[in-house]
């Protein structure tokens, strides 16, 4: 039988796969995509430097939590656009992702942990939605705010982005704004359609 240590350290060797992960999108510097491990890391730093656009009460440590969890089922689910034809899939498989890597955990923490990764699925409490409009955010800084040459996110234009981005940043008028602004500069410099 696995000890506690035991089970704790196989979880982390197993999550550590997530740096071999690549996303999408591109670094800001453009070089190559950013690996998932990459953009949890980022995408905290984010929310630490950006917590002032929290609403009002809003426990930032357990935004924190939230985010440290929330793309581990990417291990065995990938990176995907999500979209209404494939949306059914990816949940089926990130499911199944967070039940196989929760359990290699004590049953305390993978409770824990699995509740927080239900919690950011969720998107109800308000350190879910900060967390869930500090996800949305990241990629578009990466890709729109960095000044690239060539951002692209294809194949979605503007007006798909601002569809699938608004109701997790409209909760956040300053930072809705800011990145409807990235989407209108990245169409009228060309590096995005309409």
């Amino acid at each position: 039988m696995q000890t506690t240590l035991q089970k704790q350290v196989n979880f982390l060797l197993e999550t550590d796969k997530l740096k071999e992960v690549f996303r999408l999108n591109l670094l800001s510097g453009g070089a190559r995509t950013e690996s998932t491990a990459e953009h949890c890391w980022h995408v905290i730093l984010q929310t630490l430097t950006l917590a002032h656009h929290a609403h009002e009460g809003t426990d930032i440590n357990h935004v924190v939590r939230l985010l440290v969890v929330h793309d581990l089922v990417e291990i065995d689910a990938g990176d995907h656009w999500v979209t209404a034809e494939n949306a059914a899939e990816i949940s089926s498989k990130e499911h199944a992702a967070a039940k196989r890597l929760f359990a290699l955990l004590p049953d305390d923490q993978a409770t824990e942990f699995k509740n927080l990764w239900l919690e950011f699925e969720a998107n109800e409490t308000p350190e879910a939605q900060f967390a869930n409009a500090m996800d949305a955010l990241h990629p578009m800084l990466l890709v729109f705010a960095s000044g690239m040459e060539t951002p692209t996110h294809e194949p979605l234009s503007a007006a798909d982005m601002r569809l699938a981005k608004e109701a997790r940043l409209s909760p956040f008028p300053g930072l809705w704004s800011y990145a409807q602004d990235l989407l209108e500069q990245a169409v009228a410099e060309h590096k995005l359609l309409p």
